[in-house]
């Protein structure tokens, strides 16, 4: 005997769920595949220590056809509606969904610990190779930076002051010419992209940052005061609601997907 009643319109959402969600897991190897391909340049900032790109590349390749196995297996279940199959759906549903739960929990509890590790790699990435642009290594670090702090209009890991330490500041000497304390992608720049003062960023007066000889609390304006750490972290988490209502959505479509295929069982074997 067939499914009946609410039995039945679960057995329809759960095919139609399934089909969206396995479609879901086509997008996330996509995303992977690219990821893994097309390096992004977190890599370089870090000289390799943090590849979040393929790190995360490789999680949405495994993810992508895990989520596609299981779509299939709740979908196929449904309609042709196999309680073992259902029954394994379920068991699947509720272990990623405390996977969820899990994760959530360890990033909201190790927060703090993430982000100095974050910061103390991105610091020894630059430090130990920006300016070295006669190896292969330096070079990609180099190129890395300027293009992050151009980009987020900032300078450094937390300010400037972190290249007095690089090789771009002592492989220099001078006078003359002035010694240049940052990068030309530390530097303000107009609306065509030019410095407004490159000699003024770079190489000020004494009691201006990032001369060394600069009161403490002095500014500079044209030179990018903020770091980079702090304006990349503040523009991630203004993206915080996003992530949130993912996580939401995420949960919900587990916790749907676990009702639905309970109740399929549960009617068919009422109807049996």
């Amino acid at each position: 005997m067939g499914l009946t009643g609410s039995a039945k319109c679960c057995k329809i959402l759960m095919v139609v769920f399934n089909v969206i969600i396995f479609f879901g897991g086509i997008a996330a190897l996509a995303g992977g595949i690219w990821a893994v391909v097309d390096s992004s340049s977190i890599t370089d900032l870090t000289n390799g220590q943090l590849n979040f790109s393929k790190s995360a590349g490789y999680v949405l390749l495994i993810g992508g056809v895990a989520i596609m196995l299981v779509a299939f297996l709740g979908c196929c279940g449904a309609w042709k509606e196999i309680s073992c199959m259902l029954i394994v759906y379920f068991i699947i549903m509720v272990i990623m969904f405390i996977m969820l739960l899990a994760a959530v929990i360890v990033v909201a509890a190790f927060r703090g610990e993430i982000e100095n590790v974050i910061r103390n790699e991105l610091a020894d990435g630059l430090q130990g190779n920006y300016g070295k642009t006669n190896t292969t290594t330096g070079s990609g670090v180099t190129t890395a930076w300027d293009d992050f702090q151009k980009s987020f209009t900032c300078c450094g890991v937390d300010d400037y002051k972190i290249y007095r330490n690089t090789t771009f500041v002592m492989s220099q000497t001078g006078p003359p010419p002035p010694i240049k304390y940052v990068p030309e992608s530390c530097c303000v720049t107009n609306d065509a992209g030019t410095p407004t003062n490159l000699q003024g960023c770079q190489s000020p007066t004494p009691n201006l940052p990032p001369n060394p000889s600069a009161p403490n609390g002095s500014t500079n304006a044209n030179l990018y005061m903020d770091g980079c750490y702090t304006k990349a972290r503040d523009t991630l988490l203004g993206y915080g609601w996003v992530v949130l209502g993912i996580a939401i959505a995420v949960g919900i479509v587990l916790f749907g997907g676990m009702c639905a295929s309970m109740c399929i069982v549960c009617g068919k074997r009422d109807g049996d």
